[in-house]
């Protein structure tokens, strides 16, 4: 239930929501990878319906650094190309908490690149700034390091004992991840 609190925090909000967000489901198809994924519909429709429960409202802007050229004090020019962001915003009030994503185009320069970085950016700063997990478990550290690696790092946790499934090894790899 929203408070009528203006002293009450953006942050004290976010704490009592966060509860209430349910999992993004995965129902998009990436083909090249042959998986699933939860795609930008499914976080929007997790985390709008709770947010706006609470006074808060989310939007997605498209913030730029432009092109320039710097003269450094030894007389050498320095190119800086021009650099787009996607900028997750939640706001309630005049507070708002936000994140910044660059939108990377894998060297290519038409709208369909554009269009494409655009919604993996909103996707990821969305699911980034609440939290917002999925109905299954991430593979993506697998896709992204190889399930060989995985296993190889997996099979030497913990005396020496070899997951048995894919998911024991994705949690083996966030381990080893995340061990200083």
């Amino acid at each position: 239930m929203p408070t009528n609190n203006k002293t009450e925090s953006l942050y004290e909000v976010l704490a009592r929501l966060q509860p209430k967000l349910e999992r993004a489901e995965k129902s998009s198809k990436n083909p090249h990878y042959k998986s699933k994924y939860a795609g930008l519909d499914e976080f929007i429709e997790v985390a709008r319906p709770v947010l706006n429960e609470e006074g808060c409202f989310l939007t997605h802007t498209l913030d730029f650094v432009p092109e320039r050229t710097e003269l450094k004090e030894d007389g050498t020019k320095v190119h800086y190309p021009r650099q787009d962001f996607c900028t997750c915003r939640i706001i309630r009030g005049d507070q708002e908490i936000k994140t910044q994503m660059p939108l990377l185009m894998g060297g290519r320069d038409d709208a369909q690149a554009f269009g494409s970085a655009l919604t993996y950016a909103r996707r990821y700063t969305l699911q980034a700034l609440l939290c917002i997990a999925t109905d299954e478990p991430d593979d993506d550290g697998v896709q992204a390091v190889g399930e060989k690696k995985v296993a190889a790092m997996a099979s030497g946790r913990s005396n020496g004992k070899t997951p048995t499934s894919r998911r024991a090894a994705v949690e083996a790899s966030a381990d080893a991840f995340l061990k200083p």
